[in-house]
This record gives structure tokens, C-alpha cells and sequence, in this order.
């Protein structure tokens, strides 16, 4: 017992109890003796079935809203994110931490609901998800909060009005679970603070548009994963998969001037792939010609969706270009027209 506590880094008394059956096996502890024992996983597995058959009847966590079907030219990012939520975090009560950051569109929450989808059977009691709305009205750490002792069984008469107490409760409804936490779009490191677990068999992934720099330093040490945009071949192969095979293939140089044109930032490249793929009469090479400005970088057309804000500020050199066709397009034929019959490229500023 001496040396497995040596090699786990935990307490004696603790992997005693464990062993005695008066404390259950926890997700991390099970992971690390299956690393240390070889015993290929096997613990973990005793350790998931056993969760499992004491959640009975109750309603499951299972907050995560759907995740994409494809990512595009993100399969390292995405192992790398794995890796570091299932990974050790080094000492009893560590709690994986990553802070996936980047610039808007870039496809931050798309990879870590897909790899909070991925890896949620290794969390046993669940997933907690909050959208912390950074870029709109930042939500108070104590909504969340509220939010989620609700989900996790608190009565709502017993849910203090402190932000403190309620961290503090958090804190202790989630001891002895195995739950992934996944903050979108937080604005600052002190509104996820509150919000992160403090007990082992727990993780947190973080989007941001900022670079968190408070949780990197901060005792739960989170680690950094800053995404980019894509190289261009992975642009252009987000570009046919919307467009199709046959209308790729027939126009590739145009294809890629519209991938760099959306300075390959997913977001912009599937808003392009959809427009064009609603207008296939439109040649490729025409609708580049159309995305053209003097500095050679614009983020886009028919801005009226709110979903094309998400990438104002990608293109800065566009900044204050943007007239009043920027929003409230209702129809893409008013587009027609300005340009030989062709759609007249709206500006999205930052």
C-alpha cells in the first residue's frame, strides 16, 4: 500500500479506504492505477459501472447541446484537448483545467462541445455546460452558480443568495462526482473562478475569446490551447464540403482566393460555402472577384444573421467600411445587381 501511494501520489489512508469499500474509487484514482498497476484500463472500467449503477434513477447531467459533425483540419487540436482532460492533474484534488482561446469564428466552441461529446463517458455523474456570453452581457458567476445547484439536486429554497456560499456548495455537491464542466465564451478569469470544481474525477474546458491569463496562474493551474486558422488546404476542403466535389473540382484556384479571402477562419468559410451553395449558378470565380477589396481581406456578405457578428473584429483592416447593407438583408437577390448582375459584397467590420 506504501509504494502504490508513492506511485500515485495519494494519500495512504486514503487508497485504505478505498480498498476497504468505506470510500468509492474515484475516475482519477482509477485512471492512475490503471497506469501505474498495467492494468489496461480495467479499473477505470469498475470504476465507471460502479458510478453508474449508484446514479439510479436520477435525472441525469447532460447539459452539452449538440456538437458538429465535422471539424476540419482540427484532428491534432483535438487529441491534444483529450489528452489534457483525462490527463493526471498530479496531486489529490487537482482538476484539469483548459482554456481553449482564439479569435472570433475560429471554431472554439465547436471543438470542445466536440470533445466534451468524445470523452463525457469518462464522467460518469455528467456534463455541466453555461454559455457565460463574453461577448454580449457577461453572466454573473453567481447565476451560473444558481443554475447549476439546481441542476445538481439543490432545492431551490436552499440555494444561498452569496456567491461565495454558493461556490462553496458547488464545491460540495460535486465532491465524490466525476463531472466535465464546459464554460463558453467567458469574457475574463475572474467570472469562471467560481465556477471551477475543486475535487478530483473532475475537469473544465474554457472559451475565450481572451487569453485567460489569471486561470493560468491561478492553483488550478490551466493549461492553454490557442486555436488558429486553418492552414488552406483544410479551408478549402470546409469550402467543398458544403459546395460539393463537382463544383470544387471545376474551379480550384477561384475556391482557394475564397478561402484566403476568409482569411481561413471557419466561421466566415461555411457562411461563404452556404451563400454559395444557395446560388449555383453563380461561378466561384465571380463571387471571388466580388469578395475583392483594396487591402484584399473582407469577412463576407448578406450580414443580417446574428451569427455573423461572431466574426466582426477578424478582418481589422475592414473596420468602419461596413454601411448600412452590413445588417438586416432580407433577401440575397437585394444583393443582385451592383456588380454585372452579382452579389455586392457586404463588408463585416470589427
Amino acid at each position: 500500500m506504501l509504494r502504490l501511494a508513492e506511485l500515485t501520489h495519494y494519500n495512504k489512508g486514503h487508497l485504505s479506504k478505498v480498498e476497504n469499500g468505506r470510500k468509492p474509487m474515484s475516475m482519477e484514482l482509477a485512471q492512475v492505477c490503471d497506469q501505474v498497476l498495467g492494468t489496461r484500463g480495467a479499473l477505470t472500467e469498475h470504476a465507471y459501472a460502479t458510478a453508474a449503477r449508484s446514479r439510479g434513477d436520477r435525472l441525469p447531467l447532460a447539459q452539452l447541446p449538440a456538437a458538429p459533425r465535422h471539424l476540419h483540419g482540427r484532428t491534432r487540436a483535438m487529441a491534444r484537448l483529450e489528452r489534457l482532460l483525462l490527463g493526471r492533474s498530479g496531486a489529490p484534488g487537482g482538476v484539469p483545467v483548459v482554456c481553449v482561446d482564439g479569435m472570433p469564428g475560429v471554431g472554439k466552441t465547436a471543438l470542445a462541445l466536440r470533445c466534451a461529446h468524445a470523452v463525457a463517458h469518462r464522467f460518469p455523474d455528467g456534463t455541466l455546460f453555461a454559455n457565460l456570453r463574453g461577448d454580449d452581457r457577461p453572466l454573473e458567476p453567481g447565476d451560473v452558480l444558481g443554475s447549476f445547484l439546481r441542476a445538481l439536486g439543490a432545492h431551490p429554497d436552499r440555494v444561498p443568495d452569496d456567491q461565495q456560499e454558493r461556490a462553496a456548495m458547488y464545491r460540495s455537491l460535486l465532491s465524490g462526482r466525476s463531472v466535465l464542466v464546459v464554460l463558453d465564451n467567458a469574457m475574463a478569469s475572474a467570472q469562471v473562478q467560481p465556477l471551477l470544481p475543486g475535487s478530483e474525477g473532475c475537469a473544465v474546458v474554457v472559451t475565450s475569446r481572451q487569453h485567460l491569463t489569471g486561470l493560468l496562474v491561478s492553483p488550478a493551474q490551466a493549461t492553454r490551447l490557442t486555436l488558429s486558422p486553418l492552414a488552406l488546404p483544410d479551408a478549402v476542403d470546409l469550402l467543398r464540403s458544403v459546395i460539393g466535389d463537382q463544383r470544387a473540382d471545376a474551379e480550384p484556384t477561384a475556391l482557394a482566393g475564397v478561402a484566403m479571402r476568409c482569411g481561413s477562419v471557419p466561421l466566415a468559410l461555411r457562411i461563404a460555402a452556404v451563400w454559395l451553395a444557395a446560388h449555383p449558378r453563380l461561378s466561384i470565380a465571380d463571387f471571388n472577384r466580388h469578395l475583392t477589396v483594396d487591402t484584399g481581406r473582407l469577412a463576407l456578405l448578406c450580414a443580417g444573421d446574428d451569427e455573423m457578428q461572431a466574426i466582426q473584429g477578424t478582418f481589422p483592416e475592414q473596420r468602419g467600411r461596413a454601411g448600412s447593407r452590413s445588417s438586416g438583408c432580407s433577401d440575397c437577390r437585394d444583393c443582385a445587381g451592383a456588380h454585372g448582375g452579382g452579389p455586392e459584397p457586404v463588408v463585416v467590420a470589427g
